[in-house]
């Protein structure tokens, strides 16, 4: 019962600013739509990849004041980690319903296929055709997005637990890790004929239009991810600065 209160508090340290986050993104999608020349037949697409960004930055900042308040309260480790992840579940599956709606009404004034419709709906000729509204569609849509929301906000939270347990040196060297890592991918393409990029593209499902896929390897990539998450906190201690 504790666990389901603390993770109640920790979705609420998230409310405001999802409640800022979505009135910034309806303001700048309505201005988008004021902008757009009627007489075009443009579209935009993806703007969901924003949400994208916004759980990553939230991932980041979730676990100093959420830890320090447990600590104080003698809340064990383990409840917060169970809390931790319980709320972003719940706040990765109401934000994907949530763009989804604002998707279908945006649609209504203006074509913007989601990340969904561009690549597991959109015809090998890149043609857009009109967006379909069937359970099955919806339900695909949610549940990609859902498990794309999820992996963000869980490489946040690990990119921020890290931090907090380095010091100035290993920070400088973590900062630094995703361009070695890019680097990496880029000398592997070039060396293995873009065979990391068949590699990706099979594991989400591309190339056979199979979102679910997409849907286990995220929700894969959450539990690993999530695994060391709980491998840091049990070893986690406070910090005054």
């Amino acid at each position: 019962m504790r666990i389901f209160k603390l993770a109640k508090y920790n979705i609420k340290s998230s409310l405001k600013s999802m409640i800022i986050y979505y009135f910034i993104f309806i303001g700048t999608i309505t201005g988008i739509e004021i902008m757009i020349d009627p007489t075009t037949s443009g579209n935009t697409w993806g703007l969901e990849f924003s949400s994208i960004i916004f759980l990553f930055v939230i991932g980041l900042n979730f676990f100093r004041e959420n830890f320090h308040f447990t600590q104080a309260n003698n809340i064990t480790r383990g409840e917060h980690f169970k809390a931790a992840g319980i709320a972003i579940l719940a706040i990765g599956l109401a934000m994907s319903i949530i763009d989804v709606i604002i998707n279908r009404v945006y649609n209504i004034f203006t074509q913007s296929p989601t990340m969904y419709d561009k690549i597991y709906t959109e015809k090998p000729t890149f043609v857009w055709i009109q967006q379909s509204n069937s359970i099955g569609t919806l339900f695909g849509t949610v549940t990609f997005l859902f498990a794309f929301y999820i992996a963000a906000f869980a490489i946040g939270l690990l990119i921020t637990m890290i931090y907090y347990r380095c010091n100035k040196i290993m920070k400088i060297l973590v900062s630094l890790s995703p361009i070695a890592i890019y680097g990496i991918i880029i000398c592997n393409n070039y060396y293995l004929g873009d065979k990391v990029n068949y590699f990706i593209s099979d594991l989400l499902g591309i190339k056979i239009g199979n979102s679910y896929m997409a849907v286990m390897t995220f929700i894969c990539l959450f539990i690993i991810i999530m695994f060391f998450v709980y491998l840091l906190v049990r070893k986690a201690v406070v910090k005054k600065n």
